[in-house]
């Protein structure tokens, strides 16, 4: 089909016609099956341009994944992306290569879909936030109350962690590291740092755990794995609990296999 046709598909989809020329276009589609498959694609693609049809939300079925898509559409970098794709749409519409220019729209389109369900699929089953909610428990931690214990230190740390003051925690934990050996500490000063969002300093007190000497010390990678799930890294995520599961005597070694399967 010629430019003129695709100029008058444009103008016909977005009401820019007169009544008369509306009329005689109906009758030339009436009359051109091919024309009809050109407006319902040309129509479709315009569909994928529109900021409120990007997906059929009513076929999403469960509502907590339609609830993250629709804030996800509602975003600023959702917005951007579409503003983006509506600029590259008007710029080929002024284009004598119509071919092209519906293939590249429809292309465009595409990939918004694409990049838009890959950022809201790991939300649209289960939310890192969620899963660290779900797999962190304090409970795990390894107990570190000594019986009798009159060090000021451990129990001002025991008493700071428990209250989620983290930074007072780290504080006097490594004050009593300094005078006593127990690796077990490093758990919850990882912890702490963890909650304090400084997850290399996290990762590096876990380790001080995993190449210790310590029984409990396959904790250490069950808690590394829960940082690099609150980080969102999938890659060292999979890595860590791979390495749980080679072992079934590792801690939470259950535990790591389910969740390996919810991310891979």
């Amino acid at each position: 089909m010629d430019e003129d046709i695709y100029k008058k598909i444009e103008a016909y989809l977005g009401g820019d016609m007169t009544s008369e020329e509306q009329k005689q276009f109906d009758l030339m589609m009436s009359e051109d099956i091919e024309l009809q498959k050109e407006v319902k694609l040309v129509n479709e693609i315009n569909h994928h341009l529109n900021k409120e049809s990007w997906l059929s939300l009513k076929e999403t079925k469960n509502k907590q994944a339609r609830n993250d898509i629709e804030d996800y559409i509602k975003s600023n970098e959702a917005n951007e992306i579409k503003s983006s794709i509506s600029a590259a749409g008007k710029r080929y519409k002024k284009s004598q290569y119509w071919s092209r220019r519906r293939s590249l729209i429809a292309s465009i389109a595409g990939v918004f879909v694409i990049v838009l369900l890959s950022t809201v699929f790991f939300n649209q089953n289960s939310s890192t936030t969620k899963l660290y909610s779900k797999y962190y428990t304090e409970n795990d931690l390894p107990s570190i109350v000594k019986r009798g214990s009159q060090n000021e230190f451990l129990n001002n740390g025991i008493t700071a962690f428990k209250a989620k003051r983290y930074e007072k925690a780290v504080t006097f934990f490594e004050d009593y590291l300094k005078e006593n050996s127990d690796p077990l500490i490093y758990s919850y000063i990882g912890i702490s740092y963890l909650e304090l969002d400084k997850t290399k300093e996290a990762l590096s007190s876990f380790d001080k755990l995993l190449y210790s000497d310590s029984l409990d010390k396959s904790k250490a990678l069950w808690y590394k794995s829960l940082i690099y799930l609150k980080m969102n890294d999938k890659i060292e995520l999979k890595k860590t609990l791979s390495n749980i599961v080679s072992d079934s005597t590792n801690f939470n070694y259950n535990k790591a296999k389910e969740l390996l399967l919810v991310v891979d």
